[in-house]
């Protein structure tokens, strides 16, 4: 992946004046390609820039090549830096957690990028659905970790820290809400999530397509849903979701032949969107949410266009859905928290 020019606002986009981002600590997940590089990327062509971005995933020559490239295209002083993190692994995100606040007294920004889509049913390395533990469990433990830092320095600073939960238009496939009971597998339940989800598919010729598209849109109203949660729980902390349209990223590229073509029909057919965009376009969003003035971000939002807080509807409106995916999440973290 070749990494371009910042990105910018497009048809729609309501541009307001950056905060000062001078000084300030930021931590992508999925730092290492895909929209958290071209957020990373984004971020370190601002003037002044951040202090110091982390950039977070698994494998360190994806890191390093992502660092050498901001090098290569731009003057930041800003320190890039390469934090492991495994979401599939909740021991590796507490340890994540663990070597950020030993090595920062501030936290400014976490950008929750990092995520999978429609792959086939499995588990996470602590028993959970692996869509749900990678772009919902995870990112959530990752930021309960690191919240005290979060409201520290919005207290010292005076503008509250920010998280922003990538989520999707995907979101609204969930139109049967979450089913928390079959997250996590029974510990007889092999090494598969048995059955997991194809009893909501019974009316479908292809169950197991539709069941991983199902997972993935629970596991995207979990991020819309959380982030109003975290909110309401948290004032201190400024906490939005927002979607980044249909972008040709690795995921999509590893997809498998009908599932790519039909992300790209979608694309297509979604009124008023861009088709297919490349990630820096794609990031515009997330980066919008992660430097606009404080004025202008509206806590809770979900921001499906820069600038533009989108009226929620259905289960992303479920205030009772929201309180149970909190609770069922507090009880789950329990252990790490």
């Amino acid at each position: 992946m070749i990494l371009e020019t910042s990105p910018v606002l497009g048809p729609g986009e309501k541009d307001t004046a950056s905060s000062d981002l001078a000084g300030k600590v930021i931590l992508i997940t999925g730092g290492t390609s895909g929209l958290g590089a071209a957020s990373a990327m984004a971020l370190a062509q601002q003037t002044p820039g951040p202090a110091r971005i982390y950039i977070s995933g698994r494998h360190a020559s994806a890191a390093a090549k992502v660092i050498q490239q901001i090098r290569t295209a731009t003057s930041t002083s800003t320190d890039i830096v390469f934090l492991p993190c495994d979401l599939t692994d909740l021991s590796s995100v507490a340890l994540a957690a663990k070597t950020v606040l030993a090595n920062e007294d501030r936290l400014d920004v976490v950008m929750a990028n990092a995520g999978i889509a429609a792959v086939p049913a499995g588990l996470s390395k602590d028993g959970y659905e692996v869509q749900f533990a990678t772009n919902h469990l995870g990112h959530a433990l990752l930021v309960r970790k690191l919240l005290p830092l979060l409201e520290q320095s919005g207290a010292e600073t005076g503008t509250p820290s920010r998280v922003v939960w990538v989520t999707s238009f995907a979101f609204r496939g969930a139109m049967r809400g979450i089913p928390l009971a079959r997250i996590r597998a029974a510990k007889s339940a092999g090494p598969q999530p048995r059955g997991y989800y194809l009893s909501s598919c019974e009316w479908c010729m292809c169950p197991a397509v539709v069941g991983r598209w199902m997972r993935y849109a629970e596991s995207k109203l979990a991020n819309v849903l959380y982030a109003r949660e975290l909110a309401t729980r948290f004032p201190g902390v400024a906490s939005v979701s927002v979607c980044p349209g249909f972008v040709e990223t690795d995921m999509v590229a590893s997809m498998g032949f009908c599932d790519r073509l039909g992300t790209r029909v979608l694309a297509m057919l979604v009124p008023g969107g861009d088709g297919m965009v490349t990630p820096d376009k794609g990031a515009r969003n997330q980066v919008w949410a992660a430097t606009v003035a404080p004025h202008a971000l509206s806590t809770g939002a979900l921001y499906e266009t820069a600038g533009v807080a989108a009226a929620l509807s259905g289960r992303a409106a479920d205030e009772t859905l929201g309180t149970e995916l909190w609770e069922w999440t507090e009880r789950e973290l329990d252990l790490w928290l």
